[in-house]
This record gives structure tokens, sequence and C-alpha cells, in this order.
């Protein structure tokens, strides 16, 4: 695991500094605040970010900036690895169940899982990522190498049911350098319950029209396989996962800043996602 080379915390996903190459917290990610002997390298943020220096209560607003939403192409990358390591995934438990001796059936299968995953997993990150940004706060995907490991090895494990959904995370932070404090606990928790809403509301559109279609009558199963049914469980699966009080997840903000909302949220989605395993999965 690294540490920070100014504070020597422990970081699962360190950010590398492209002036000097050092190992930094998110906290001491920029330049100027872990002296970086190449500052002079680096590029004033100031062109390109606009803050509103209105305060509403402790939150921070954002005034929209063209180039903030911009995604850097290692960003990017990371988001591509961490979308096909889950598509492997979630694909595995086909495998179990002979879907390798009809191959085109399976490719059918993973292809379909991918896209499913590209609404799902991507939704959520980028919700996170646009809404600290909203908010007026650095927000970038980074790969947690262990973590993809961890997903693969977890869905290696016959029936290939288990998927530890954790290959990255957005990572937040207050731009330090124009703003005097961090975000507080209810920015940070807005921001980490927004990916789950997501999911929630991805599982409820496919739920919505699998219920639809099935009224009319109208066939979804591709080569045995409902993708209707599977973006539900990998949403609700996506969604409860993340709001699990522990370790860099969103349920451990949200818990944080506000109980009352996390077992609002969590109980319902866990109580939904244990009923979707138990009734869908074949």
């Amino acid at each position: 695991m690294d540490h920070c080379a100014v504070c020597g915390a422990e970081e699962f996903i360190p950010y590398n500094c492209r002036y000097c190459g050092g190992v930094h917290c998110v906290y001491h990610r920029l330049p100027e605040n872990h002296e970086c002997p190449n500052i002079a390298q680096a590029r004033a943020p100031r062109q390109n970010v606009q803050l509103e220096r209105r305060r509403t209560g402790t939150t921070l607003r954002l005034v929209r900036s063209p180039r903030i939403a911009m995604m850097p192409g290692r960003e990017i990358l990371a988001l591509s690895v961490a979308w096909i390591v889950l598509g492997i995934s979630f694909s595995t438990r086909w495998m179990y169940l002979g879907w390798l001796s009809q191959p085109v059936a399976f490719l059918e299968i993973f292809l379909l899982t991918l896209l499913i995953i590209g609404t799902g997993f991507l939704g959520h990150e980028l919700a996170h990522k646009l809404v600290a940004q909203r908010y007026g706060a650095w927000a970038e995907f980074r790969l947690w190498t262990i973590g993809a490991i961890m997903a693969l090895a977890f869905a290696a494990i016959p029936p290939g049911n288990v998927v530890f959904a954790a290959p990255g995370a957005v990572y937040i932070a207050s731009r330090s350098r124009y703003l005097a404090d961090v975000m507080d606990r209810k920015t940070n928790g807005i921001v980490s319950l927004v990916g789950p809403l997501v999911n929630v509301a991805a599982a409820g559109v496919a739920g919505l029209l699998y219920a639809g279609l099935s009224a009319a009558r109208i066939g979804m199963t591709i080569s045995g396989f409902n993708p209707l049914l599977w973006a539900i469980q990998i949403n609700l699966w996506l969604g409860a996962f993340n709001m699990i009080p522990l370790f860099i997840l969103d349920g451990q903000k949200v818990l944080s800043w506000n109980k009352t909302i996390w077992a609002l949220i969590t109980i319902p989605l866990w109580t939904a996602t244990a009923l979707s395993i138990l009734l869908l999965f074949p």
C-alpha cells in the first residue's frame, strides 16, 4: 500500500504528481500542497475554473466552466479498465452455468452485460464526478488495482455469484488553492449518495420496462438470457454494495453525514437486492 510523501497517510488509490512523480494523498495531490519542486511547470487552474464566492450555509457553489467537465486520458483509461473488469466479473456466473459450451451465446451475454454495466457503473461514477464538480470540487475516477484483481478473484470462485464491485472510485477534494476549507460532511454525503441513487433509478427503469413488456407479452430473452432482469439485479447490487458503511464506500460518507438518510436508503435497497437474488436468479 502506498503512503503520501507529505503526511504519510495510507492511500488505496494514490495520486502520482505528473510534475515530480511523487505519491500523494487526495489532500496533497496539488503541486502547491506538497511543495512540488517542478511547480513552475504546473498550469494555473485559475484559467479553467470559475468559482462563485457566495455561500449558502457551508456549501460552495460552482459556476459552470467548459473545461471542468473534461476528462483526462488517464481517467478514461481507468474507467474503461474498471468497466471491462466488472463486465467479466458479472459474466463469470454464466460460465459456470454451462454457457462456455455455447460461445456465441456467451459472447452475446458478455456484450449485454458490458452494456448494462456501462449504464450502471459508469452512470454511478459519473454522477459522483459531475455533482462534486457542481459543488466546486476536484473529482477524478482512479483505478484501484487491488480492487480490480479482487473483483476477478471473487468472480472466479464457483458458482460465480459473489462479486466484489470496487475496482476504483471517484476521488474528490476541495480545490484548496482557492478555497480555505475542505468539503463539509453534508456536501460529501450528497455527492456520495447520488451514485447509488443512479443505480436505484436504473433498476427502476429496467423494472418498469420488464413489467410493460411482460404485460404486452413481448419477449426480451436473448439466448435464454433476459437483459432487463440482469439490469435490475446488477444495478440493485451495485447500489446496495456501495451503501455498505465501510472502507472507502459511499455508505461510510452518507452515514457520517446523516444516519437517518443512510438507513432510509440502505435498508430498502438491501431488501430489494436480496429479493432480486432469490426471485430472479436462475
